[in-house]
């Protein structure tokens, strides 16, 4: 564990180096498979290539939703702290333990070859460093997004679960193509 995931907030800078730092992990390892085992899996059974197209689509609407105009964002409570990256993770891990899938507009059909998924889910999560990076360091906190499975969270929440969701799925990835 990085001490950035330790901490217990991460400020707009540490996130945007945290986001770009995991863009840069899922590209190198993904773009380096060797393309048999990028498409190996199933609708069932994820492939690389699932795994990437869901981060691109689970990404998208991130970015997206930071380009809102605040006045048409929820606020959260005055006062509340957003959670840590802990937190968000184990939240999450507890919603998928619970049963918790992707459904609807998140579930990945990949099309196209592994360069071009690549370089789609690379616009994906730079488009959220973008959008982000208009935002101060106390509308992190003030405002809110829906998440599907995790329902309302602060921006930075919000922020913290795409870095961890990212993370979870190159461990899925890689945890697959080890036992192949």
């Amino acid at each position: 564990m990085t001490t950035l995931q330790a901490q217990s907030a991460y400020t707009r800078e540490e996130l945007l180096q945290a986001l770009a730092q995991m863009q840069g992990e899922v590209v190198t390892y993904l773009r380096k498979l060797p393309a048999e085992d990028f498409t190996r899996g199933s609708a069932q059974d994820w492939s690389p290539a699932h795994h990437l197209h869901h981060l691109t689509l689970s990404n998208a609407p991130v970015a997206q939703a930071l380009q809102i105009p605040r006045d048409r964002l929820g606020r959260r409570g005055v006062g509340r702290a957003s959670r840590s990256y802990l937190d968000i993770r184990d939240q999450y891990r507890d919603a998928l333990a619970g049963g918790a899938k992707a459904s609807g507009r998140y579930v990945p059909d990949p099309q196209g070859d592994q360069a071009t998924l690549v370089e789609e889910y690379a616009q994906a999560t730079a488009a959220v460093r973008t959008a982000l990076a208009g935002w101060t360091e106390a509308d992190l906190d003030r405002f809110a997004l829906t998440h599907p499975v995790l329902g309302e969270l602060s921006v930075r929440e919000m922020l913290l679960f795409t870095l961890y969701h990212n993370r979870h799925h190159l461990g899925g990835v890689k945890t697959r193509l080890e036992q192949a």
